[in-house]
């Protein structure tokens, strides 16, 4: 089930905010790769090159606004950003030396639904009293 933005989740960072929007579209997008058997590999590693990129840039841009803005709240983001990273390198790692499994796919999809529910409305969202 496509999860959907919500202006609950709001950073009042409109950088953040555009990046957040995209890494739900992507989550949405992966759902639908996740639930193939047999999908295109091509789209598969292009849609995990993407979600590369975009954590080592968004995470370094977010990092950096919380620290400017003294907020409470960056240190446990930065935890949480490196844990991700580590199950990020590691599921990447499993797809690399196994191959593409329909439950590789629908782990990685549901740590990114995770991810997307809890760090941003528990962690982000207080970038906006910063």
């Amino acid at each position: 089930m496509a999860i959907e933005w919500d202006k609950g989740f709001a950073t009042k960072d409109s950088h953040i905010d555009e990046q957040h929007q995209q890494i739900f579209r992507f989550t949405n997008r992966f759902e639908s790769v996740a639930q193939q058997e047999d999908p295109d590999l091509h789209e598969v590693e292009s849609l995990l090159s993407f979600l590369n990129t975009y954590i080592q840039n968004h995470f370094r841009y977010e990092e950096a606004c919380m620290l400017k803005r003294k907020c409470p709240a960056a240190q446990k983001n930065r935890s949480e950003h490196i844990a991700f990273k580590a199950y990020l390198s590691r599921s990447i790692e499993t797809y690399r030396t196994e191959g593409y499994r329909k439950s590789w796919a629908k782990d990685l999809h549901k740590k990114l639904e995770d991810w997307l529910c809890n760090h941003i409305c528990r962690v982000d969202v207080q970038l906006r009293d910063c």
